[in-house]
């Protein structure tokens, strides 16, 4: 079977089996009263704050691809971000490139370089994010210590009980140095560094690498900066908004919120599914339960957290391709002609 049709089924698959995993034991008319009783007051404010979300990361990312030397308008650019984020909701991982991809139509951005600012981005990300799991820890430290131990024990318990935790542990030890030396014997040999694809893969690695590099000569960096945390507080706003949104929800604490959003961000790192697809239901349902729900009544809250984010983001999505043909209809010539050449 294709390697690449693989990478399609297996994210649907494993979303699928997570969902009917979750919701089995739910009755629809839980999740139907759900939505019904939902206050449309606080979901109108939970949309402008997605709509706020997905403007302050195409301002940052305009910001990355300004320090290249590229000139997109902040419309186009949340018009291509957009477009990333309904082809992640579809295939894990296509975001990055659909939204560099549509860029490169409308303004002419060469895709590697986009993705290398893409990237510069997510290394960015990944440090905000072990600064969200310091503070989870930090204001919830024994719940999230619970958390962890509902989770991992059933696992650690399985190998441990076999006896067999230092052999695999020694394996995987033994597995990872014998590829690392052998990637390393690789780019060692002049015929391998010599062959034409590897030539277009090193090309691409090193337009990519610029992208990063642009992080450091970013033009207002303090903008930046402040631009990613008004990234994550709205990511955090999202789901605190939504606790009032229901007389489930509207006692949860704002450290409940804080613990949601890192869990899922870390899920989502873990297990990529679709949108968080079947991974959001799991773990945050899971969360919930330690904030004193029942596993049912979490799955229940679980599911509508995540219907209206997902389905707010699909509105502006769906939006974002209705505009992609009239962008590349009015493209300026000088972006016409870089594409040609």
């Amino acid at each position: 079977m294709n390697t690449s049709l693989i990478r399609q089924i297996l994210p649907v698959a494993l979303a699928i089996g997570l969902l009917w995993y979750v919701l089995k034991d739910v009755p629809f008319a839980e999740l139907a009263s759900q939505f019904k009783q939902a206050d449309y007051r606080w979901l109108a404010l939970v949309s402008v704050c997605i709509g706020l979300y997905h403007l302050t990361r195409a301002a940052r990312w305009q910001l990355t691809l300004q320090a290249m030397g590229y000139q997109p308008s902040l419309f186009r650019t949340t018009v291509a971000l957009l477009a990333g984020t309904m082809a992640s909701m579809i295939i894990p991982g296509a975001g990055e490139l659909t939204r560099c991809g549509t860029l490169q139509r409308t303004d002419g951005v060469p895709i590697a370089k986009g993705l290398g600012s893409v990237v510069g981005e997510r290394v960015i990300d990944l440090l905000m994010l072990g600064v969200l799991v310091g503070l989870t820890f930090f204001i919830e430290l024994k719940r999230v210590g619970q958390f962890l131990t509902d989770l991992f024990n059933p696992i650690l318990t399985r190998i441990t009980s076999g006896g067999q935790s230092e052999l695999i542990m020694i394996g995987f030890i033994g597995v990872c140095l014998l590829g690392a030396g052998l990637v390393y014997w690789l780019v060692r040999q002049q015929t391998v560094r010599q062959n034409p694809f590897v030539k277009r893969i090193a090309l691409i690695a090193l337009n990519i690498g610029q992208g990063i590099i642009a992080i450091k000569n970013l033009k207002r960096p303090g903008l930046f900066i402040g631009l990613t945390v008004a990234n994550y507080i709205l990511a955090f706003l999202i789901t605190y908004f939504l606790f009032f949104a229901s007389a489930e929800t509207v006692s949860l604490p704002p450290a409940a919120a804080l613990t949601i959003l890192t869990v899922s961000s870390l899920g989502g790192l873990a297990v990529p599914t679709q949108g968080g697809l079947g991974t959001y239901h799991f773990l945050v349902s899971r969360v919930l339960v330690l904030y004193g729900m029942t596993l049912t009544k979490g799955v229940v809250v679980a599911t509508f957290l995540h219907a209206v984010q997902t389905g707010f983001s699909l509105v502006l999505s769906s939006l974002s391709f209705l505009i992609i043909p009239i962008l590349l209809t009015n493209r300026p010539a000088k972006e016409a002609e870089s594409l040609v050449k």
